[in-house]
């Protein structure tokens, strides 16, 4: 025979005296409150029953699966961030080569470019210089020298 309604709350409530509970506490630590009421006292003190257990036992596998789900897949999105950096990282280094290049290829044509348009400017300005030799040479040569 099990115990009568006063006296699971009387010793409910010596138990829940000595943890400071009075009240509506003293008969919901000691299980007697109506079942409504039980249920929604134990799920908010977390005192242990069979729908908060299976309850809290599904949110915690939940919580869980979701946390694990959760860290997997921010793993997977950091890793394939590293390798888009990469390859973006090697793109820029392959085509900064690419344009190393090309200016290298550019510079040569310029520098050979000048150095063409400078032998003809030098040779030109040879060949007007011999020029006007060969025209002062010939005003002289049909002008007496002065004083003789």
């Amino acid at each position: 025979m099990g115990l009568g309604l006063a006296a699971k709350i009387a010793i409910g409530a010596g138990a829940a005296a000595l943890v400071g509970v009075g009240g509506a506490g003293a008969a919901g630590a000691a299980g007697v409150l109506p079942e409504d009421a039980q249920v929604v006292f134990n799920e908010v003190t977390g005192h242990p029953g069979n729908n908060v257990s299976e309850t809290g036992l599904e949110n915690s596998e939940f919580g869980q699966q979701t946390a694990e789900d959760a860290r997997q897949k921010g793993e997977e999105k950091r890793e394939a961030a590293l390798e888009n950096a990469e390859e973006k990282r090697q793109a820029g280094l392959e085509n900064a080569a690419e344009h190393a290049e090309n200016g290298q290829e550019t510079a040569g044509e310029h520098a050979q470019d000048g150095l063409e348009t400078a032998e003809e400017k030098s040779q030109g300005g040879k060949e007007a210089a011999e020029g006007a030799g060969d025209i002062a040479d010939e005003k002289t040569q049909g002008k007496a020298p002065a004083g003789d």
